[in-house]
């Protein structure tokens, strides 16, 4: 069974680049860019910095820089001097990066689409599965960043609904966060 799940997590993650890559070909952008575009347009965490940009996509800095750099020269971002240190870079959208982000968040759609068609008790199960997933994938070491309320201090989950001790507020499946600007990385070695 459990060879079944990671086959269709395959398919459904090639399904995902293949649609995602077809958009970014369209627009004249490498699957590296189009992320890019993504977590800037998501906004903070993490912080624009390419170090920090880098981590967040799990790919060294002078990767980050090159395609930075491509998209400078596209007009899609600009880069600032840091407010509290020259030395580092601030990456922004431009006006016209800000559009093709929101072409691009469009081009998932039809993947929304496709879950919202499920009964609302299945995407909720499908939600905390996914981010239980990802939760023992950080565990494990396979990611690195992943702000999601399972990997977090303050999150608790002792068999009733779960709970975020920062909010003081149950976390009913809609409530679950994927991105959550305010998570703090729980120590992994006391799980």
């Amino acid at each position: 069974m459990a060879d079944k799940i990671v086959t269709a997590l395959d398919r459904l993650g090639r399904a995902t680049r293949a649609h995602r890559q077809a958009v970014a070909t369209g627009t004249g952008l490498t699957p590296l860019q189009v992320e890019l575009l993504r977590v800037l347009a998501d906004g903070e965490p993490p912080e624009p910095r390419i170090g920090l940009l880098a981590a967040e996509l799990d790919v060294r800095q002078p990767t980050v820089t090159d395609a930075l750099q491509a998209l400078g020269r596209k007009g899609l971002i600009s880069q600032h001097a840091a407010p509290h240190d020259g030395r580092q870079r601030h990456v922004r959208l431009t006006g016209s990066g800000t559009a093709v982000a929101a072409e691009l968040a469009a081009a998932d759609d039809i993947l929304s689409e496709c879950v919202a068609g499920l009964p609302e008790r299945e995407q909720a199960t499908a939600l905390r599965v996914l981010l239980d997933l990802i939760g023992s994938l950080v565990d494990g070491g396979v990611l690195t960043v992943a702000r999601i309320c399972p990997t977090c201090t303050y999150y608790r989950d002792e068999g009733r609904v779960p709970y975020c001790a920062l909010l003081q507020a149950d976390l009913d499946p809609p409530s679950l966060r994927v991105n959550c600007p305010d998570h703090e990385p729980r120590d992994r070695a006391a799980g």
